[in-house]
């Protein structure tokens, strides 16, 4: 008789406990999709966006998909949570010096791989790009520039 009781609040526990909201906010973006990884290595993204030419649609599309990286998560991917927090503007003013040289140059250098689809239509450029980032090392670098606590235990 207590091995069925114990059974019965347990169901009754699992059930109750699956039945809740999550608290947690998500924000996405349609224009950055999950591709693949390869472990927590690296992380292959797709990242679209435009403008007046090709070089600034492909280099808008790279920085959104490490801002979604660092301030929305990515859906579906090991990284579906923001590296550095959900306040952007708040993130911005505290590291700004680190954000802007990170957006202006740094970035580059964790871009292992990247493929370009370009669509000309209208009076601007629309950059597609497939971007595998080397997320060991984005995350050191993180970690290492106060921006994000220690991962792991």
């Amino acid at each position: 008789m207590k091995t069925i009781s114990y059974i019965l609040l347990l169901m009754s526990f699992l059930v109750l406990s699956n039945c809740g909201s999550s608290k947690e906010a998500e924000f996405t973006s349609a224009r950055v999709k999950y591709i693949s990884n390869n472990d927590y290595e690296t992380l292959t993204l797709s990242s679209v966006d435009s403008g007046s030419d090709k070089e600034e649609a492909i280099y808008k599309a790279q920085k959104l998909a490490f801002q979604n990286l660092f301030f929305r998560g990515v859906p579906n991917s090991p990284y579906n949570k923001p590296l550095i927090g959900l306040n952007e503007s708040e993130s911005y003013k505290k590291h700004k010096g680190y954000l802007n040289e990170f957006y202006n140059g740094r970035m580059q250098t964790f871009i292992t791989n990247s493929t370009d689809f370009i669509d000309k239509k209208g009076p601007g450029v629309t950059a597609t790009v497939n971007l595998t980032i080397n997320m060991r090392a984005l995350k050191k670098d993180l970690q290492s520039n106060n921006l994000t606590q220690k991962f792991g235990i």
